[in-house]
């Protein structure tokens, strides 16, 4: 058994953050370091917001951040996108120089003619369900352990394989020409930069972002997220009220353990799930939140074959150890 020590005084919680524009993930990330009350534990982000971008930025501490992949695989994200058909910039919005300009008659007759209607109508029937996307070369996507982006600006030209997303809903929501605003729901590891130059280009043109707001991760959405102006600074900050339990982010089955139970999967044992009471909440059928005898969260477990539940995480007073 692998064991992580993190020491905190608070249990495994995410704050749902609003990120303004002009900043990266990390100064957030940085922020809250300073001025969260001592013994947090160890502090991460889930998924990075482009710094040319704003919406909901996750972060967790206690442990928290330890269930990235969790919420990277599970949790859908809704984006408003906005973006200006006829353009094209090496990053895919407005941050870089325009390298390419459609100057094209049909562009400025006909594509400035489509209705919203037409528009969502053909995007749906495009991309709706699976979808093939490489990672954009101006991207946080690794290669030989460093940003693609870090490759691009030094000139090295980075090919990765198209990797299968899911685009779960597409909904025009103005289209000015040649501004076109679309909120999209796609999986985690969506780039909305390359998606929206896809979109461009299935209408007959080329198009690049100029603004980009994350709404929403799974439950999580912009309405309910911190601003910056209640982040916490020189004024006590209630971390409690605050953070969202990792088990309501993430609503998979309870499973409610006797005092032996609970003694025996602390120290790794197997359980049978016909020996277990479990509370069905319809979200996953592979893991499931474990509460001891007082009725407290104190780790994940991971259904087995056959009928069994394996220890995946354990919580010990805010502390984490993955087995």
């Amino acid at each position: 058994m692998a064991k992580n020590k993190s020491l905190s005084q608070f249990p495994p919680l995410v704050f749902n953050i609003f990120k303004p524009a002009r900043m990266t993930s990390y100064d957030v990330i940085r922020h809250f370091k300073r001025h969260l009350p001592k013994g947090y534990g160890k502090i991460g982000h889930f998924g990075t917001l482009d710094p040319f971008a704003s919406g909901v930025l996750m972060i967790g501490i206690g442990g928290a951040a330890r269930l990235n992949e969790y919420i990277h695989d599970l949790l859908p994200k809704t984006y408003l996108a906005v973006g200006k058909l006829g353009i094209e910039t090496p990053t895919g919005d407005y941050e870089s120089e325009i390298i390419q300009r459609d100057d094209s008659v049909y562009l400025k007759r006909e594509i400035a003619k489509f209705s919203a209607e037409f528009i969502e109508e053909r995007l749906r029937e495009k991309f709706l369900g699976e979808y093939w996307q490489a990672p954009h070369k101006y991207s946080a996507s690794k290669f030989m352990g460093r940003n693609m982006h870090e490759w691009a600006r030094e000139g090295v030209e980075v090919k990765k394989e198209p990797v299968l997303r899911h685009v779960y809903d597409i909904r025009v929501v103005k289209y000015k020409f040649p501004y076109l605003s679309v909120r999209v729901t796609v999986s985690s590891g969506t780039y909305v930069r390359t998606l929206f130059n896809h979109m461009s280009n299935e209408l007959g043109t080329i198009g690049s972002l100029v603004a980009l707001v994350r709404e929403k991760i799974g439950f999580a959405t912009t309405k309910n997220a911190i601003k910056k102006k209640d982040w916490p600074l020189e004024r006590e900050f209630p971390v409690l009220e605050k953070g969202i339990p990792i088990d309501e982010l993430l609503p998979f089955d309870r499973v409610q353990l006797s005092e032996s139970q609970t003694t025996a999967f602390k120290c790794g044992a197997f359980l049978k799930l016909d020996q277990v009471t479990i509370t069905k909440r319809n979200f996953s059928d592979e893991y499931v939140w474990m509460n001891d005898d007082k009725n407290q969260l104190f780790g994940l477990g991971h259904r087995e074959v056959p009928l069994e539940l394996r220890p995946k995480i354990k919580f010990h007073l805010g502390e984490l150890d993955e087995t």
